[in-house]
């Protein structure tokens, strides 16, 4: 399902250049007291936009992100926390490439965890490479809320189709 999706929309940002598709990985480091537990992430993402009006975008982001759990004093190692953010919201570029991006949504947990608020503010630049492709680069915070907050700061480099 997801790679007849993801097959329709790219053939759709081929062809009409009010539909952007792009896929690439993320790093991120954890925060506040996920940090406490938990070291680096790594994953990928897939995102959507659509133009809503000049310089605003609307986007469908879903993605893969899993962290690596410490050890802890005692000899115990924390288990990795696995991630599948789904979320939607805006991008609106300020001049340029330049943009600022905001998405809000749910996570799906490993491990039982069930479901959380996702959402995640965003910097980033799209810019053309010198084959004339271009390449979207964003700085962002994921932050999950459930009974609590897990958050994280993170890098997406994307291929745009």
């Amino acid at each position: 399902m997801m790679v007849a999706l993801g097959t329709s929309f790219v053939a759709m940002a081929q062809t009409d250049s009010k539909f952007k598709f792009s896929f690439g990985p993320e790093l991120s480091v954890a925060t506040g007291a996920f940090s406490e537990t938990h070291s680096f992430g790594i994953g990928a993402s897939v995102q959507t936009e659509v133009l809503l009006q000049e310089h605003l975008y609307g986007t469908a982001t879903f993605g893969l992100i899993s962290y690596n759990g410490k050890s802890s004093g005692a000899g115990t190692k924390f288990k990795g926390e696995t991630f599948l953010p789904l979320r939607v919201g805006a991008k609106y570029f300020l001049s340029g490439g330049v943009y600022g991006a905001l998405q809000a949504g749910v996570a799906f947990l490993n491990n039982g965890g069930g479901t959380a608020f996702a959402y995640s503010p965003q910097l980033g630049y799209e810019f053309k490479t010198k084959t004339d492709k271009a390449v979207d680069a964003s700085f962002k915070y994921d932050g999950y809320s459930k009974n609590g907050t897990l958050g994280a700061l993170g890098v997406r480099i994307a291929y745009i189709f």
